[in-house]
């Protein structure tokens, strides 16, 4: 079965093509280094966030160099360089993406475990005004025991696309 022949709609596209397959097998192994170092930066005693922080950072790069590699191999505009630049400029936005929704499943874990009045609990021990409500679950991050894996695996999907479209268009000018 020819993909080309699907009623696809136009901007979907992208995600029906063998580079999106490779992008995704490459996803997934960056899946399994961003668990394993969040596994190992737990294991060592850094936050929650700390861990989810470094473990995004180490995927983006383990991801760039096997899209450089594979995924991306024959389209190779401008410097190594400013790819690993375009790459990581890209990434960071994915990642603060992903950040984001781990930090809100975490909540949303904690909402689930500890019943309706968690959520109450857990802010009344932040400092007082927004600031400290926005700080709270980034700096004293909420213990959901394995649901932190599961919060990790939720941001990694909602940032999928957005890495995906934007390095193909921008680090290697896919047209």
């Amino acid at each position: 079965m020819n993909l080309a022949n699907l009623p696809i709609p136009h901007r979907l596209r992208p995600f029906f093509t063998p580079r999106f397959i490779k992008f995704g097998l490459v996803g997934a192994s960056g899946v399994v280094v961003n668990l394993g170092a969040l596994w190992l930066g737990l294991r060592l005693g850094l936050r929650s966030t700390a861990a989810s922080a470094l473990a995004i950072q180490l995927s983006i790069l383990s991801n760039f160099a096997v899209n450089e590699l594979w995924t991306f191999a024959e389209l190779r505009p401008g410097t190594r360089l400013g790819r690993i630049v375009r790459f990581q400029l890209v990434s960071l936005v994915g990642a603060a993406v992903q950040f984001g929704v781990f930090v809100g499943a975490n909540l949303a874990a904690l909402r689930w475990q500890g019943g309706p009045g968690s959520l109450a609990a857990y802010f009344a021990q932040a400092q007082p005004g927004v600031l400290g409500w926005l700080q709270h679950p980034v700096l004293d991050p909420p213990d959901v025991g394995l649901w932190v894996y599961v919060s990790q695996l939720v941001g990694i999907g909602v940032a999928t696309a957005w890495n995906f479209l934007a390095n193909m268009k921008w680090t290697w000018g896919e047209r």
